[in-house]
């Protein structure tokens, strides 16, 4: 017996909020799994590219729209939805909570910010789906300046090393940081010192185009 093959997007996105970082998440209004929080999602659409349905998806179930979303992995276990087949595009974004207005639509009863460190169970993958996400964005973040979507536009480099440790879950020698985001061109020091504080003033940097 052949049963249909549905293909889908799901979205992580990711964001950076009070020293904690932060992932999207809907309560589903639907079967399956109603009344559970998941990933923003849904079936592609036949007269779209499966990045333009990810974004259409993204903006009808949270309200966000104008975001770079890139894609991080397919998902394709055979029995990872009830009842049929579907094949899941995943993407991801990072992204300043503060600077959009959610909305929840379509099949997202209610749509919040929650802690990473706080997650549990998901429905079908979703759980893997992140853990994948902030696999891609641990490799990315030595190679590209992703992370001047969570920090703001100008920062002291303590806290940017306090953004890398969290997503690594690993301490970093302060030197050896400052040499490697420095040496492979990441940001650039301005000529700006931090103001107030209890600690001494630091040079402002800001991430290179």
């Amino acid at each position: 017996m052949h049963l249909p093959i549905g293909i889908s997007v799901d979205c992580t996105i990711l964001g950076y909020e009070d020293g904690k970082m932060k992932v999207l998440l809907i309560k589903r209004d639907k079967f399956p799994e109603p009344e559970k929080w998941s990933l923003p999602g849904a079936y592609i659409s036949e007269i779209e590219t499966i990045e333009n349905s990810a974004k259409r998806v993204l903006n009808e179930l949270t309200g966000i729209q104008n975001i770079f979303l890139t894609q991080v992995g397919i998902f394709d276990e055979p029995n990872r939805y009830p009842d049929h087949r579907v094949i899941s595009v995943l993407y991801c974004a990072l992204i300043k909570p503060e600077q959009f207005e959610l909305i929840a639509g379509s099949h997202a009863k209610q749509v919040s910010w929650h802690n990473l460190d706080e997650i549990k169970t998901l429905p079908f993958d979703h759980n893997k789906m992140i853990e994948h996400s902030l696999n891609w964005l641990k490799e990315e973040i030595w190679r590209k300046p992703i992370l001047n979507s969570l920090l703001p536009d100008k920062f002291p480099l303590n806290q940017m090393k306090d953004l890398y440790q969290l997503i690594l879950q690993a301490e970093i020698d302060n030197r050896n940081f400052r040499k490697k985001v420095i040496s492979q061109e990441l940001v650039e020091r301005l000529d700006e010192k931090t103001k107030g504080g209890q600690q001494r003033p630091a040079f402002l940097y800001k991430f290179k185009e």
